[in-house]
């Protein structure tokens, strides 16, 4: 009888192993900021240092922040932008990663309240790993 009972057993769960599944491709998260006060280098810190805590949410797997390169080798090229103040790129687990991260109340805090209030303008670049 036990026998038979874990015979239907391994039947019954090896019936419920569904299909492996496919990893969903990682996000990226560029933002390029222009700050209200541009060039100044106390508030480029402020805004790198305030934006650090969001690292540490959920579904992060990288952030970097940092400021214009000024590579020379490229100066004059049409491609190159040094006019921004400060970039962030993260990397997310997924799209769903992406969003939650989003709605989480700790970014809508220090977005709202810290680093808007620095910011005259920004542009947003997300992409998916293929």
């Amino acid at each position: 009888m036990i026998r038979r009972l874990l015979i239907l057993s391994a039947v019954f769960l090896s019936g419920c192993a569904s299909a492996p599944i496919e990893p969903q491709p990682r996000l990226h998260h560029l933002v390029v900021v222009w700050l209200k006060q541009p060039g100044d280098a106390s508030l480029r810190q402020r805004y790198i240092d305030e934006s650090k805590a969001l690292a540490k949410l959920p579904g992060v797997l990288a952030y970097d922040a940092g400021t214009p390169a000024q590579a020379k080798q490229r100066r004059g090229s049409a491609a190159l932008d040094e006019s921004y103040d400060v970039a962030i790129a993260g990397v997310f687990e997924n799209q769903s990663a992406f969003e939650a991260f989003l709605q989480h109340p700790e970014y809508g805090r220090v977005a709202r309240e810290v680093l808007r209030p620095m910011v005259e303008r920004y542009r947003v670049y997300d992409f998916v790993e293929r």
